[in-house]
Order: C-alpha cells, then structure tokens, then sequence
C-alpha cells in the first residue's frame, strides 16, 4: 500500500468478498488511480503524509494557507532570507503556544482536517510575507486526513471498477483523452458532486 492511498486491498477484498490473491496486483493499481483521482476532485488529501514541507512567503504574515489539510505540527520555523531546496537551511522555530490550526477541530465536517496555520498577534512572531522569502516557512507534521466517508466512497469505486472488469468490461484507463481521468466513469454522479461539494477546497465561481 503506497503512503498515498486511501484504502487498501484488504479491505477491499472483503467488500467484494473476495478470497484469493490473483487480483491483489490490478487492485492496487485501482486502488492508487481512485485515490488520486478523489485527491484531484477535492484539492486535498485523504491519505495522511507524516513529512516535512517546506513553503514560500505568502502575503499575510500572520496566516499559512494549506489547502490539501494538516492534522497536527510537531515543528513550525521560519527563515528570513531564502532557503535551499534539501532541508538544510537554517530556521527559527516558532513555540507551539504562538500557533493555531484553523478551523477548529469542532467546526471541521465529515473528518475534514485543518487548512490553516495561523499565528498569535500576541506571540511575538510572524511569516517572513509579501512573497519576498523562499522556502521560509518549514513545517513537520502530519499533512492530509482519513474520512470515513471518503474511504466508503473509494471503496464503491473499487468495487464497481472490479465488478465491471470480472463481467468482461474493458478495464479502466488512469488518463482519457484530453488527460481527463477515466477512471472517474466509476463514481455515481452523486459521490463526485458530494466530494466537490462537501470535501472538496472552496471553488471560485
């Protein structure tokens, strides 16, 4: 099971019902095509990441956009002058009392996770802003988060591709013509408006 995706085959199998190990291989190419192709759909991850990220200088020194989600930060630094790509730049870590992760946990739906880091204006401490520092935010923690329903809807997918594959339908293609992501055909019209509407990032009009 690849760190990016939202089911695994085990579970899968068991939706299916089924026993053997001879599918497990399409199954997990099936698998990792609905992940990202919900990953798309949304804008956010749903296959927690425990890593560390590295961000540009936004224009607002007190607030980090972080669309795909975070869950937790076990460090958060800023730099004042550009850093190296590779992690060997040098930071100031910012205390976990001088941070938030916005919206709170209570006003966060359906397993969503946060989508913003935002500072204290009492902490003492802000982002290096106006877009003038590379690489001057640096954040350890665990980016993206698991939903129930989410994994429900991966897992109706999944079962729908196998079923159409076992019954002699033509089996699934990850990019369609114009790159659109055929393996979309596998989700009912309503699980696609429900992972843009209800999970997905906010769209501009």
């Amino acid at each position: 099971m690849a760190t990016t995706d939202i089911i695994t085959v085990a579970s899968v199998k068991d939706a299916c019902g089924i026993t053997g190990t001879q599918d497990d291989l399409w199954l997990g190419g099936i698998i990792a095509a609905v992940s990202e192709a919900i990953e798309s759909v949304t804008g956010r991850w749903w296959a927690p990441r425990s890593a560390t990220y590295y961000f540009d200088a936004t224009g607002d020194p007190w607030c980090l956009e972080v669309p795909q989600g975070i869950v937790s930060l076990s460090y958060l630094g800023y730099a004042t002058t550009d850093q190296p790509d590779g992690g060997t730049g040098t930071y100031t870590a910012i205390p976990a009392t001088s941070y938030y992760l916005d919206p709170p946990a209570q006003d966060r739906r359906n397993g969503a996770p946060a989508t913003r880091i935002v500072l204290s204006t009492t902490g003492g401490v802000q982002f290096p802003w106006g877009w003038t520092v590379k690489r001057g935010i640096k954040a350890t923690g665990v980016f993206g988060a698991s939903s129930p329903r989410v994994s429900q809807i991966a897992t109706a997918a999944c079962i729908r591709a196998f079923r159409a594959r076992s019954s002699g339908g033509a089996d699934y293609v990850i990019l369609g013509e114009g790159g659109g992501m055929k393996i979309l055909r596998d989700f009912a019209p309503a699980e696609l408006d429900e992972l843009h509407n209800t999970f997905g990032t906010p769209r501009v009009a």
